[in-house]
């Protein structure tokens, strides 16, 4: 007997679980949480990482 493990999405904002398949993607390919709208962009690892680089430097 075969199991198949279906790919999910698991908003870290609101923590809903999701299908992969029933997760809608901006026109970047970047998903959306179909709840509450989170979009995972790089933005947001940008700024923090800007944030300590630039604490590193002073």
């Amino acid at each position: 007997m075969s199991t198949e493990n279906a790919a999910t999405f698991d908003c870290p904002e609101c923590d809903v679980t999701a299908p992969s398949t029933s997760v809608p993607y901006d026109s970047l390919g970047y998903v959306v949480c179909p709840v509450c709208g989170y979009a995972a962009t790089p933005d947001a690892e940008r700024s923090s990482g800007a944030d300590r680089s630039s604490g590193a430097g002073d």
